[in-house]
């Protein structure tokens, strides 16, 4: 049996751009999730008490407060990392849509194309996690 995959329709997802006084990196959400700060850039940042201005950090993502959550369940020092790339590219690409594209490998020019792109956000996300554990609070 031939697994079909069917490049996910883009989901027009809002982007939120915050910024903070403080770096960020990731916080625990819930027992399945983690906030994740990535896209992490210098910013001005408004002191509100003073009203003076501060450099900072302003991060993007699709969650309100600038982060990008992702399922990550039983998250420790050792599995961190393998967490948190699974989790963002859970965010891409459902569990089904990965299964496929893995198991099609390249046997058309489709699949080809399909598993390239998927190999390319891998490498991606990897690096956006190896700076985003890196980042020093």
């Amino acid at each position: 049996m031939l697994l079909q995959h069917r490049r996910p329709r883009p989901i027009n997802r809002v982007m939120h751009t915050v910024s903070y006084i403080e770096r960020k990196n990731f916080v625990k959400f819930d027992n399945e999730h983690y906030l994740l700060y990535l896209n992490e850039e210098k910013a001005e940042v408004k002191n509100e008490e003073t009203g003076e201005s501060v450099q900072g950090f302003s991060y993007t993502g699709s969650h309100p407060d600038g982060g990008t959550m992702v399922e990550a369940k039983g998250v420790n020092d050792d599995n961190r990392r393998a967490k948190f790339v699974a989790g963002l590219i859970g965010t891409e690409y459902d569990i089904d849509s990965q299964i496929a594209i893995l198991a099609n490998g390249t046997d058309t020019d489709q699949h080809a194309e399909e598993l390239k792109a998927f190999e390319e956000n891998r490498r991606t996300v990897k690096t956006m996690i190896d700076e985003l554990i890196a980042r020093e609070l």
